[in-house]
């Protein structure tokens, strides 16, 4: 079994599901992206998790999400403990 490492940004912008699913869909369309992960945080902060990390770049993810209206906030060194993640499965 291979374990694929993990990338997590901060997100602002995502208010609703509906923000969610479009966030997600944007970001799981990237090449190389196998796995998004969304913690929705509600007119706050969400964390956006993808894997494998490295497949694609910070800026690769801030376009992404600037063409969908969010606004990616920063590039997290390991996710906070405990965080829910809604996940979606690998393409």
């Amino acid at each position: 079994m291979t374990t694929m490492t993990q990338t997590t940004y901060g997100v602002r912008g995502l208010s609703c599901w509906r923000c969610m699913i479009s966030a997600v869909d944007a970001v799981r369309a990237l090449p190389g992206v196998h796995t998004v992960a969304l913690d929705l945080e509600p007119h706050g902060e969400s964390l956006l998790t993808l894997a494998p990390a490295g497949a694609v770049t910070c800026d690769q993810v801030r376009a992404t999400l600037d063409r969908s209206g969010f606004e990616l906030t920063r590039r997290l060194r390991r996710p906070r403990p405990g965080v829910r993640h809604r996940s979606t499965p690998p393409l």
